[in-house]
Order: C-alpha cells, then sequence, then structure tokens
C-alpha cells in the first residue's frame, strides 16, 4: 500500500494531468497541507525525472501528459496469481526475489530508484514515463534449455508492438529490443532455486515510452521512445497486451522450446549477417551472425567456423558494415 507521501505525490500528479498550470495555492488546498509542503512534493516529483514546468505568477504545469497506471484495471484485464503496482520501489526484479517470488505474479512500478540491466548496468528509470515491470515465471525446465528465453521474451514484446501498429522492432541478442540501432527497451532475466523444486525465473523488462531527454542523462547508447513510432500510445494498454503476449509465449515455449520460435526470431534478429564482436573479460571474438541454435545460443561465423555462444557474462558489439 502506498505510503501517504506517495499518496500526495500521485494526488499532484493527478491534479496536474488534467492540464493547465495550477498555484501551489491551490493544489495546497486541494491536499490540506501548507504551501510549503507542496513546494517539497514537486520537487521531489522532479528529482523522480517527471518533467514539471513551474512558472512564476501561474503556478506548476506538466510538460507532457502523463497517465498514470490503473492497479484495479490492470488486474482486470490480466490473468495474474498476483498483482502490485508501486510509485516508487528500487528495482521491480529486486521486488519479486526471495519470499516475494510467486508463479505469475506482475511487479509493475511507475518509478526505480535502483533499475539496472544486464550485467549490472544502470537503467534509467524516469517517473511515470516508461514502463518497469517483473513477472514471476515456475518451471520445471532444466536451466541448460532456457537459453532463449530472453529472446522468447523479446519476441513477445515485438508482437505486442505489431499489434500496436508498431513494426520494425528488432531484438539484439540476447536482451535488447532496438528500432534502427537505437536502443527501445531491455530484458533481464533471473534464475533461482533447484533442480528438484523447479526453478524461480524472474523476467523484468523495461521499455521506453516518452521519456524526456532530460531524464536520459545516464544513458551512454542511442535510444528512442515509443512515442516517436506512434503517437498517444498507452502505456496501460501496451503493458497489457505485451502481457498477454509474453504469457502466451512461455506457454509456448514450456511446450515446445525455443525450437519452435526460430521462423519468428530470424524475421527479428538484429545481428543475422552482421559484422559483430563478441567480448569476454580480455577476449574479442570477431565474426559474423549467422543466427541462433535451437537453444538460443548466438551462433557466430568466424574463420575457423561456426562458433556457439552462451550469453553468460559476454556483451555483443557490432563492427562497421554488413557481411
Amino acid at each position: 500500500m502506498a505510503s501517504q507521501k506517495e499518496q500526495q505525490l500521485i494526488e499532484i500528479i493527478n491534479i496536474l494531468s488534467k492540464g493547465g498550470f495550477y498555484s501551489g495555492q491551490a493544489i495546497a488546498e486541494k491536499l490540506e497541507v501548507s504551501r510549503a509542503y507542496v513546494w517539497k512534493l514537486i520537487q521531489q516529483l522532479q528529482e523522480f525525472g517527471l518533467g514539471i514546468e513551474s512558472v512564476t505568477g501561474r503556478g506548476y504545469c506538466l510538460e507532457y501528459p502523463v497517465e498514470l497506471l490503473d492497479e484495479q484495471a490492470l488486474k482486470q484485464a490480466l490473468q495474474l496469481s498476483k498483482m502490485e503496482l508501486r510509485l516508487i520501489t528500487d528495482s521491480t526484479n529486486e521486488a519479486l526475489k526471495g519470499d516475494g517470488f510467486e508463479h505469475n505474479k506482475l511487479v509493475v512500478a511507475e518509478y526505480q530508484s535502483a533499475g539496472r540491466g544486464r550485467r549490472g548496468r544502470q537503467w534509467v528509470s524516469p517517473l511515470a514515463s516508461n514502463l518497469y515491470w517483473s513477472l514471476g515465471w515456475k518451471t520445471q525446465l532444466p536451466v541448460q534449455q532456457l537459453g532463449g528465453l530472453s529472446l522468447v521474451v523479446g519476441l513477445a514484446i515485438v508482437s505486442a508492438l505489431e499489434r500496436f501498429g508498431v513494426s520494425g522492432v528488432e531484438v539484439k541478442w540476447p536482451n535488447d529490443i532496438r528500432f534502427q540501432g537505437r536502443k527501445l527497451g531491455g530484458i533481464l532475466v533471473e534464475l533461482s532455486g533447484d533442480m528438484v523444486g523447479g526453478l524461480n525465473v524472474i523476467i523484468g523488462v523495461g521499455m521506453n515510452v516518452h521519456m524526456a531527454s532530460s531524464a536520459a542523462g545516464g544513458i551512454e547508447q542511442e535510444w528512442i521512445n515509443l512515442q516517436e513510432l506512434k503517437k498517444d500510445i498507452s502505456r496501460q494498454q501496451l503493458l497489457i497486451d505485451v502481457i498477454e503476449q509474453l504469457q502466451s509465449h512461455l506457454k509456448q515455449f514450456a511446450e515446445g522450446g525455443f525450437e519452435s520460435f526460430i521462423e519468428h526470431w530470424r524475421d527479428v534478429d538484429e545481428c543475422f549477417n552482421k559484422k559483430i564482436a563478441i567480448v569476454q573479460g580480455e577476449e574479442v571474438i570477431n565474426g559474423v551472425g549467422a543466427g541462433v541454435d535451437n537453444n538460443g545460443a548466438l551462433l557466430l561465423q568466424t574463420g575457423k567456423g561456426i562458433k556457439p555462444i552462451y550469453a553468460g557474462e559476454v556483451s555483443l558489439r557490432f563492427r562497421e558494415g554488413v557481411h
């Protein structure tokens, strides 16, 4: 349950979402707090990355329309064992770990203070701008067969986006959602448990929807908002469509493995026939992307033949030119 302060922050967002300017005094009267306290709350929202314009004599207004996610509507629309919508959390993946884990439980946040991607990289997570969520999935599949899981998650996202009329989105092995070389989203899959009792899988996803440039200072690579590909996209409906598509894909994955997605993967494989470098520690292996195998391992065409590459702690970089 949201704290009193979080409820006050939500109320301010809802007020400003109606459009136009609101004075600090008007907001203070609605919240039944002091004007000075409203100023502190506004500062907090700005620190969280929400674009709020302040004009002397007029008050505050949002720099762009904001739609807060609706927890009850999400619960009604989705088939889940449990769902939590948090205004603020450290990381949705962390919220699902340990005693917080439950199969088919969804944790969504409007803001992450410690969002992260693969290999511990920071995931910039401004308030009410993008989508950040994690889904719990328990499976009896052996860990050796889960190599293609992040690719399946990527395929589910691409399929959901196509239903929204967004085409041309690709997946960069093993976990990046990209459009014309610019990052649109990322996937972080984490495993725990054992071979006897099954594995607890946490599927975390972050997607850029309409992040302000001012909030993206920590991102070191080219990125893009979904808003640039399709105007007025609803984060709420997008989240529903992605989760539904993912649940369908997970069912198929459990029954048929990654092999059943190979044909679809070829349509979205950004690395295919591209010059790439695989970096693992001090070692760099150059080659050309040649697809993936039935377990989701990247196939790298080298001068000595095709070499399978497993996700692990490797990173993939594009080199200039195509094959």
